[in-house]
């Protein structure tokens, strides 16, 4: 989402980046790890308020207060993220006229950063209220038929709300991102343009769900005991784990399985380019950590693998290490 990208509309001089901004944009990489994560955050919210209407709903507020709270937390990376993307816009525009006096917030040069940062701001109010109201909601009484644990209507139609007004937030900083602000791309009107920016978008969003749940693991290993003592036990917890796990596996499966067919593509006209080759060996870690969370969809008690839940993550940090690496390799 917020990865560097070279600048749309302006011809730069082609130059050898230094070790320091490589360096940088490695962390990019790994910090971007939890800034898509509280982007997709507040729709899983939404969505396990939503499977409370039909059961369990002391449960599912329980859970939704815990990652509504997480999002926000994660939320705050995206400000560091998003200051080390504009000093790499800055140090790329070094060589071509423009002075950073120069550049006012509203530029088209400087719009994609400055939007993008209005929008994720925006984005942390609402996800900062989510968790609030979360947080003071009462979960709902104890039930002792199952059949009546469910929200009554309008129970939790304002953190509904609140869920929604954040996720536009957090996915319309896809757009602002990669809006060509400067120039519309050559060939291309503004319908053609927004069609493939817009399913470009919902692409990375989707893939966003993957970190989400990841993350969402590691953080229920932290507070399973004080859902414990709420009184939640095993089964629900375990329950919990899956819905984790889920997101975490199905969100990179459809990159996965296009990448790894572009890949077996070049292979059978004879060979893999060169510039590609940094992105095939991160599908491999990549490929890995899909198949450590979905082991635990199908494995009993699955919080109790908390190796393989941390595996998972450092084998997603790989990833996005690997090109990086390759490149400081290669720089040197």
């Amino acid at each position: 989402m917020l990865a560097d990208r070279p600048v749309t509309g302006y011809k730069t001089p082609m130059h050898i980046l230094p070790s320091w901004l490589i360096i940088w944009q490695w962390c990019s990489g790994l910090l971007l790890i939890g800034v898509n994560a509280a982007a997709a955050l507040p729709l899983i919210t939404a969505l396990t308020l939503l499977i409370g209407r039909r059961g369990r709903a002391r449960f599912c507020a329980y859970g939704a207060g815990l990652l509504a709270r997480l999002g926000f937390g994660l939320s705050w990376l995206g400000l560091p993220v998003m200051l080390g993307g504009l000093l790499s816009l800055l140090y790329t525009l070094r060589d071509t006229g423009y002075t950073p006096g120069a550049l006012s917030p509203w530029t088209p040069v400087m719009l994609p950063y400055s939007l993008t940062l209005l929008l994720w701001l925006t984005g942390m109010l609402w996800a900062g209220l989510l968790s609030r109201a979360c947080a003071r909601a009462p979960l709902p009484p104890v039930r002792s038929r199952p059949e009546e644990d469910r929200y009554t209507a309008g129970d939790v139609k304002g953190r509904l709300w609140l869920c929604g007004l954040a996720t536009l937030c957090f996915f319309a900083t896809w757009i602002s991102r990669y809006w060509p602000f400067a120039a519309l791309p050559s060939g291309m009107d503004l319908g053609q343009a927004a069609s493939v920016i817009l399913a470009d978008a919902l692409h990375n969003y989707f893939m966003a769900f993957a970190p989400a749940g990841a993350l969402a693991l590691l953080f229920l290993l932290r507070a399973r005991r004080d859902a414990a003592a709420a009184g939640f036990g095993e089964e629900e917890l375990e329950r919990a784990a899956r819905w984790c796990a889920l997101w975490a596996t199905i969100g990179y499966i459809p990159f996965c399985l296009d990448r790894w067919g572009l890949a077996l593509g070049y292979l059978l006209r004879g060979a893999v380019p060169d510039r590609l080759m940094p992105q095939i060996y991160a599908l491999i870690p990549l490929t890995a950590a899909i198949a450590c969370w979905g082991a635990l969809l199908a494995m009993p008690r699955p919080l109790r693998r908390a190796w393989l839940i941390g595996l998972g993550l450092i084998l997603l940090a790989l990833k996005e290490s690997l090109p990086h690496i390759l490149r400081l390799a290669g720089h040197g």
